[in-house]
């Protein structure tokens, strides 16, 4: 390894923020792309595991790994271009997306994906992992952002895939393999992500105090039907403010079924005043932000409550949540628990965090099964890495049948014959275990 010591590296281990361990044999620090083809193709030769990293803000094992590679992103964090023409962004895998916001507002645009560690996650990693975020129920996911990237593949090759355009129809789109690929196929080092005009109505955040849980359910599908698309559309239940108010001296008020964020263009205030139920309280200014702002910390105040923190993030849709709020309560009464559920709730995303030790791959489990059982999902944003593969083969054998398991794999073993992209997770390890 001696010939790729004049990249910036160091020896040490690490811990994601779920506590998976990370033990490599060394970090590279990388600055341009040509320094991660010159580790990748090492690598290659010499059947050593290469694993991505952005800022460690994993919540599934996605970079645990063992006497293997670390190619740190941090270093290449340029913003390259903002092209106010043809409405995109050029960017390095390590610029962190609170930068990125700022840069594109100061030009008078956007760019709404907003995953909760925002303040620290890098593009690479929100890429990489599909992240989701606060702005989904409106905008979606980061999928529906990216238009194209330059890839590092396993062999050391140079790909560009997609092109920076709203249409292309020329090829498979490969573009959108690489999008929540979680580094199981190659190493982003540049992203052409797409951004618009900063919207120019007034927005409202309206907060509401909840009797009970059940009530959370009952008001987002009232929005649906009354055809309102919020901004964005957030839940956190009674134990979350309890851990906000402790933890982050949030003052936040208390209501047993938790509280109700959502923020909403002007034109459609009054109509969802008309279909909310619960104490409602309308906000804008420094009270919104601040309350955004702490949704965001949530699973930091979660976090600070306990040793074990074990982040679900289930998906069922929206017509099904009262169904799903019944079957987590079943779940919490049988394991006589509770759990600390976040949620971007407005989408179906449910994020119950499971705080105990005993039990706690059989609470996942369960809890999984629930998303499965109602035609949703094991995950809506934080991946699967090493935490949801058993539950992912779970889902794709019910929903889709094992043959797209099978392809999935051959697409692994095409790209990656020999096997050294951030191995044993992911769709490989679900092709394992099922």
């Amino acid at each position: 390894m001696d010939e790729l010591l004049d990249i910036e590296h160091s020896k040490e281990e690490r811990e994601d923020f779920a506590g998976y361990k990370v033990s490599p044999l060394i970090v590279f620090y990388p600055r341009k792309e040509e320094e991660v083809v010159r580790i990748v193709k090492y690598a290659y030769s010499h059947g050593i595991p290469v694993v991505p990293w952005g800022s460690g803000s994993s919540l599934t094992g996605a970079t645990a790994c063992k006497n293997c590679i670390i190619i740190d992103l941090s270093k290449m964090d340029k913003i390259l271009e903002i092209n106010d023409v043809d409405w995109y962004v050029r960017v390095q895998p390590g610029v962190k997306l609170i930068d990125l916001y700022e840069a594109v507002e100061s030009k008078g645009f956007f760019f709404p994906p907003d995953p909760a560690s925002f303040f620290l996650c890098t593009v690479g990693g929100a890429i990489s992992e599909g992240s989701g975020g606060m702005k989904g129920v409106k905008y979606g996911p980061f999928r529906e952002w990216v238009l194209s990237l330059r890839v590092v593949l396993p062999t050391g090759e140079v790909v560009k895939v997609g092109e920076p355009l709203r249409k292309n129809r020329a090829g498979y789109d490969l573009t959108h393999l690489f999008v929540g690929s979680e580094g199981t196929l190659g190493i982003i080092t540049e992203a052409w992500l797409r951004i618009i005009p900063k919207p120019r109505k007034k927005i409202y955040t309206v907060k509401v105090l909840l009797p009970d849980f059940k009530t959370v359910a009952e008001n987002i599908i009232g929005i649906r039907k009354a055809r309102i698309l919020p901004e964005f559309s957030e839940y956190i239940d009674a134990d979350v403010i309890r851990a906000l108010n402790k933890n982050l001296n949030a003052g936040l008020e208390e209501a047993e079924g938790g509280m109700l964020l959502i923020s909403i263009e002007e034109d459609q205030l009054n109509d969802l005043l008309k279909v909310l139920k619960g104490e409602v309280i309308v906000l804008e200014g420094d009270e919104a932000e601040r309350l955004y702002s702490l949704r965001s910390q949530a699973a930091i105040a979660v976090k600070a409550e306990t040793k074990s923190f074990y982040a679900e993030d289930i998906v069922v849709p929206v017509s099904r949540l009262p169904e799903a709020i019944d079957k987590l309560n079943e779940i919490a009464k049988k394991h006589n628990t509770k759990f600390y559920i976040i949620s971007h709730i407005g989408d179906g995303n449910l994020h119950p965090n499971i705080v105990v030790d005993d039990e706690k791959e059989e609470i996942f489990d369960e809890i999984a099964r629930v998303a499965i059982d109602l035609g949703g999902s094991v995950t809506g944003e934080h991946g699967v890495g090493i935490q949801k593969a058993k539950m992912m083969a779970e889902q794709i054998k019910i929903h889709n049948g094992e043959s797209v398991l099978d392809l999935m794999m051959e697409i692994k073993k095409t790209v990656d014959p020999k096997d050294i992209m951030n191995p044993d997770k992911y769709v490989e390890l679900a092709y394992k275990l099922k």
